[in-house]
């Protein structure tokens, strides 16, 4: 067993990374887990929305890591009834929301940057995957570990679970106490090149078909775009074929909203699938020197499956919490309780809002009423575009 750590953090996507700057900076010193080796694909939209680079840029990242990635200036939406245009930059968006523009940066590029400040912080990044969370005995957890070593035990004041989708070590730890959202989403998604949309604009599709998901085109540089659909399914195998067969409709088929910009465009490898725990979910954040942030918290928007910046402003808020509690010599459940206080006021009105939204989004008939009604109205134009751009 090597020397004990005051934080080991399971998992180095953004959460986790935002929880290791934030104690790194505070002088602690933190093991960052991950089982792939960084820059890895994370499969994804790559919609970094405003929220997100508000807090990438707390967190050390800078304009010029993101150079290459312009802001986006509005957003299209396509439905049966027609096509609303919303352009981003309002004052009355801006005073409201977050200033920093959105961009589309692929989560390889965007979670590299994150490990990399991590590091910079003085986190230790290794290679290997947590098997147990252990148990909480005399102030430390003993956390079962495998790497490429072979299984060892580390101890640790403190552990943040930050292993997204399906994580084990989260669900071992902190038990759902109930179902509030849809079970969970999936989706699709293959980078395409000669797309022929807007450089500086990123396209929704509500076409009745769609629905209750969406799908997407992302526009990347030199002509590139991260083009995709996404649906909610229950369980089984059916869902995903039903996922196979929108994708071939929205990117192949010549009725498809999408053809316009495919047409001539060429895909670059296979695409890939990947699935969501939609929230919001009733689940304990934290225990005895412990908490849970991200995903593997059920922290993303069941609307847009958006959880970048939900993820970043856990992973900061966890780290905040934890750093206060290891200065007092005391990391039990009751000292880290203000977390999930913060995640209850900050982050799940956002995913109640969004829960309400999708619901209300996933029939066709409301949806033609819903944006007939809105989209006469410039100052709904120009605010819609900004809470789109604002959350992912």
């Amino acid at each position: 067993m090597s020397g004990v750590y005051d934080a080991l953090i399971a998992g180095a996507g953004p959460a986790g990374s935002a929880a290791a700057v934030v104690l790194g900076r505070a002088g602690y010193r933190v093991l960052l887990l991950d089982r792939s080796a960084f820059p890895r694909d994370k499969p994804c939209g790559d919609l970094i929305g405003a929220r997100a680079m508000a807090a990438a840029y707390r967190l050390g990242m800078c304009q010029a890591d993101v150079a290459d990635y312009p802001p986006l200036a509005g957003a299209t939406i396509v439905w049966s009834g027609g096509e609303l245009n919303l352009a981003a930059r309002s004052v009355l968006g801006r005073r409201l929301l977050a200033k920093t523009d959105a961009r589309v940066i692929p989560r390889r590029v965007f979670d590299h940057l994150l490990v990399r400040r991590a590091e910079s912080a003085e986190a230790e990044l290794r290679q290997g995957t947590v098997r147990d969370a252990g148990d909480w005995d005399g102030g430390v957890r003993l956390v079962g570990v495998e790497t490429s070593a072979g299984a060892e035990t580390i101890a640790a004041r403190a552990v943040i679970v930050a292993g997204g989708y399906g994580c084990q070590v989260a669900a071992g730890a902190a038990p759902r106490s109930r179902e509030d959202g849809p079970a969970r989403g999936i989706a699709m998604r293959g980078y395409f090149h000669h797309v022929n949309c807007p450089p500086d604009r990123i396209v929704f599709s509500l076409d009745r078909w769609l629905l209750p998901g969406y799908g997407w085109v992302f526009p990347l540089a030199e002509g590139g775009a991260n083009v995709g659909v996404g649906t909610l399914v229950s369980d089984g195998g059916e869902e995903r074929e039903h996922l196979h067969d929108l994708w071939r409709r929205f990117t192949e088929d010549a009725t498809s909203p999408a053809a316009v910009w495919l047409a001539g465009a060429k895909m670059n490898g296979r695409p890939r699938t990947w699935a969501l725990d939609l929230g919001p979910r009733r689940r304990r954040l934290v225990g005895d020197g412990l908490a849970i942030v991200g995903e593997a918290a059920g922290l993303v928007g069941p609307l847009t499956g958006a959880g970048i910046a939900f993820a970043l402003e856990s992973g900061e808020l966890a780290g905040t919490v934890i750093a206060a509690a290891l200065a007092a010599g005391d990391a039990s459940r009751g000292r880290l309780r203000p977390y999930s206080t913060a995640i209850r006021r900050r982050i799940a009105p956002w995913l109640r809002a969004e829960l309400l939204a999708q619901r209300y989004l996933s029939d066709p008939e409301r949806v033609d009423r819903f944006f007939a009604a809105i989209r006469p109205l410039p100052p709904t134009g120009a605010l819609g575009a900004r809470l789109l751009l604002h959350l992912g």
